[in-house]
């Protein structure tokens, strides 16, 4: 039986983690958020929702020494930990083991590739979708499928078995010849919905039913559909704007990227929104639309950060020194 471990076990590395734990795989949950990982190791992993009301016994760690030497790694940490996460991928590893990443956004295979060999990586993506309830309680909100897939297209032995060992833990898992425009369609979506609803506060329904923000939507889209092209990259999807916005008019969860920034912790704003501003520089393409909403996002979470301290800001204060500074500067 192969050893697993899932590095970034927060709410979507518990949810994978602790469906494969149940079905009796040798799973390893890795993060260093301490007391969450204190909470699993004391009481087991809670996860409820659509998956039921399960408590999971699953040895968990903060402690990279602590993993055993592992067949797979499955990486679900956040984007700004891709390269802490592929550092931990390559240390844990046995020679002949490989890595899946099931993150969002693009440039995660890329990290991963340099670090521990590109022949070592396979890239899919998820639509599940999980919320945090508390430490060691997540609750499965949304299941879709998994798209697997080897980076050169090929059918391979190893991609056969991975897909078999998420089916037998209940993902409905799609082996592709193309996951590349896979994970390209998936950035598109995550592009459309995520930033503008943690800008906003609004659920992914109501962004569909506020004039304003299903208009910024559009543009959005319109953008990243733009560099898309210019990549020469075709979608699996024939028509993703369409089917972004028929999305966005029955579902009403949080995306992972208002969760973030409710909870006061970095957002994916750069590689998802921020990507689609930095391919457009290289290819010569506009994107103001993405532009600003990143740079919104980049603002609202320093909101956050200021009225999440411990000690409140003096603004008074903060005006005063402000005005002695300009005072000072004219004076020479």
């Amino acid at each position: 039986m192969s050893n697993l471990c899932v590095i970034g076990a927060g709410r979507m590395g518990s949810l994978y983690g602790g469906l494969l734990a149940k079905n009796g795989l040798r799973v390893t949950l890795y993060d260093p958020w301490r007391q969450h990982i204190e909470a699993i190791r004391h009481n087991g992993l809670h996860l409820d929702g659509i998956s039921g009301d399960l408590r999971i016994r699953i040895p968990a760690t903060t402690e990279i020494a602590e993993i055993p030497p592992c067949d797979i790694a499955i990486v679900l940490s956040d984007t700004n930990g891709t390269a802490h996460a592929a550092e931990v991928a390559r240390r844990v590893l046995i020679p002949s083991g490989f890595a899946l990443t099931l993150q969002n956004g693009i440039g995660n295979v890329e990290i991963l590739s340099n670090t521990i060999g590109a022949n070592r990586v396979l890239a899919g993506l998820s639509y599940h979708s999980a919320a945090l309830a508390g430490p060691g309680h997540i609750t499965h909100t949304h299941a879709g499928p998994t798209y697997l897939g080897e980076i050169t297209g090929k059918s391979t032995e190893r991609l056969s078995n991975l897909v078999r060992i998420f089916e037998d833990s209940n993902f409905n898992s799609i082996p592709v010849d193309n996951i590349t425009a896979h994970i390209w369609e998936k950035w598109v979506h995550n592009c459309a919905i995520n930033a503008i609803s943690a800008i906003s506060g609004l659920r992914v329904g109501e962004i569909s039913s506020t004039p304003a923000a299903d208009e910024l939507q559009s543009y959005v889209i319109e953008e990243a559909l733009a560099v898309v092209k210019a990549n020469g990259i075709s979608l699996p999807e024939k028509n993703p704007a369409a089917t972004i916005k028929a999305f966005c008019k029955v579902k009403f969860n949080k995306p992972s990227m208002l969760q973030h920034m409710e909870e006061g912790r970095p957002t994916e704003v750069d590689a998802l929104n921020g990507a689609v501003v930095r391919a457009g520089q290289k290819l010569g393409i506009d994107t103001p639309y993405n532009r600003a909403t990143t740079l919104m996002v980049k603002a609202r979470e320093q909101y956050v950060r200021n009225v999440s301290r411990k000690t409140p800001i003096d603004y008074d204060a903060l005006e005063l020194q402000a005005k002695k500074t300009a005072q000072q500067g004219s004076a020479s």
